[in-house]
């Protein structure tokens, strides 16, 4: 990952390996507070497990079970056997109940029944009450309302089942728990939505220290200040690696600049000894080799200076120098025998803000190129479109396009009899990625090759 992003691109995600912080942090709070909210009513029904009087409770589930079963048809009180009833009349060797609406009574093993704490008016109306009481005679007493007459409900001796139990406890509570549920429910969204935000904008934060760091000096910049702990130690580990790697590239550049310098003089001595050889065709091969040798050591040079120093930045005009390229490269044009010719297209005086002798040598290394390559009665064309983009074409034999994006690399000539370094286009595209443009090998229709360097844009113009 930290490779592609000092190439300036983005880590391709693995296939299979890609997944959502957001998402998985939506999931695990939702899931949280779905066993929250379970916990909670698990610990309001233990509660009242617990706290309450076990014969209160059984009569308070029979009571209600009971007065479900209630019906008053054509004036007549009824109590129908539903299948609950029914269930606790089973369970329950000791079950008693009553129920009356004062008119008339059904009654249900009134041998076990004991004396009531109220008397049961047959001849009119009940008053509205209700009572509890628990211990060895525990009973439910309980006046309700059906078909707009009071019905009285007394029972005692109920066992009913725990699947009963809680079926009538988690009717009872529903509806505060279904208010809760509303209310935790927005809370917990409110807070998974902060907390994604929060670390979506920790992350966006380090994204952008990330994408500012630059390829040509890695070293570690992503900010520690506002980190949160957890992401802390991903800070650190790319920190150290950056640093890790803008120390191995400056230990390359020093290497590569001091291979440079030191072989100089050794050239120079040997141009020297090899001008002074009386053999003709030994000169000439030994004087081909070291000048092989030369534009080797010279490209290396070059390279190492570009890649350790800042470049000064100014308004430029590549239309004045494309032409100030080609007229000093006048007498090597003439001496290869092709023709070359400028062409401008759009805005002549449009302006890019780059550092001319960079942009001179990447103008110069494309058109030497193109001479090295170019045939008997080759014609070379270099075009400069609205100021900011500078193509050099060739009508040569072309490269293959599986093979371009090689040429752009260290020492990759495109034929292996020329006596070019192979550094040419390399130097091109590090000039071009120091101005953050860009540099494409493009095949041309009618043969040959096509190289487009594109700047960014600058300033309106210059008259």
């Amino acid at each position: 990952m930290v490779l592609e992003l000092l190439r300036g691109g983005s880590p391709r995600p693995r296939r299979g390996a890609a997944t959502s912080l957001s998402r998985a942090l939506t999931i695990r709070l939702s899931l949280l507070g779905i066993v929250l909210f379970v916990a909670f009513i698990a610990a309001v029904l233990a509660f009242t497990f617990v706290t309450e009087d076990p014969g209160v409770l059984r009569n308070d589930v029979t009571s209600r079970i009971i007065q479900q079963s209630v019906r008053l048809s054509g004036g007549s009180l009824q109590v129908e056997k539903t299948a609950g009833l029914a269930q606790i009349e089973a369970a329950s060797p000791r079950l008693w109940y009553l129920v009356s609406d004062g008119r008339s009574v059904v009654e249900y093993a009134p041998a076990l029944r004991p004396g009531l704490p109220i008397d049961i008016r047959l001849d009119g109306p009940t008053i509205a009450a209700q009572m509890r009481v628990g211990g060895d005679n525990a009973l439910a007493f309980d006046v309700i309302e059906v078909e707009d007459s009071r019905v009285i409900v007394a029972t005692g001796g109920g066992l009913p089942g725990w699947d009963l139990i809680l079926g009538y406890f988690l009717r009872a509570i529903a509806g505060s728990a279904l208010a809760i549920s509303v209310v935790f429910g927005i809370l917990v969204a409110a807070a998974i939505a902060m907390s994604v935000s929060y670390i979506t904008a920790r992350l966006r934060s380090a994204a952008q220290a990330a994408a500012r760091i630059d390829p040509r000096a890695p070293r570690g910049l992503l900010p520690t200040e506002e980190t949160p702990v957890e992401l802390m130690p991903l800070t650190t580990a790319l920190n150290s690696a950056l640093d890790q790697i803008a120390s191995n590239m400056e230990v390359q550049r020093r290497f590569m600049n001091n291979v440079a310098h030191e072989l100089r003089t050794p050239l120079a001595v040997m141009r020297s000894h090899v001008d002074a050889l009386a053999d003709e065709p030994a000169r000439l091969r030994l004087a081909t080799d070291l000048s092989r040798l030369t534009t080797i050591v010279s490209s290396m040079l070059q390279l190492a200076r570009l890649h350790a120093t800042e470049l000064p930045f100014e308004p430029l005009q590549l239309n004045g120098l494309a032409r100030a390229v080609l007229a000093d490269l006048a007498p090597l044009i003439l001496s290869h025998g092709v023709d070359v010719a400028l062409e401008e297209v759009g805005d002549r005086h449009a302006t890019i803000i780059a550092n001319e002798p960079t942009v001179r040598a990447a103008l110069a290394n494309l058109v030497d190129n193109a001479l090295r390559h170019a045939q008997a009665r080759s014609t070379i064309l270099v075009r400069v479109l609205d100021g900011a983009v500078i193509e050099v074409a060739d009508d040569g034999v072309g490269i293959a396009a599986a093979k371009r994006a090689q040429v752009l690399e260290p020492f990759n000539r495109i034929s292996a009899s020329g006596t070019g370094a192979g550094l040419g286009l390399t130097i091109v595209r590090d000039i071009m990625s120091a101005h953050g443009g860009t540099i494409a090998v493009l095949g041309n229709d009618g043969g040959g090759t096509t190289v487009r360097l594109t700047f960014p844009p600058g300033e309106a113009g210059l008259d």
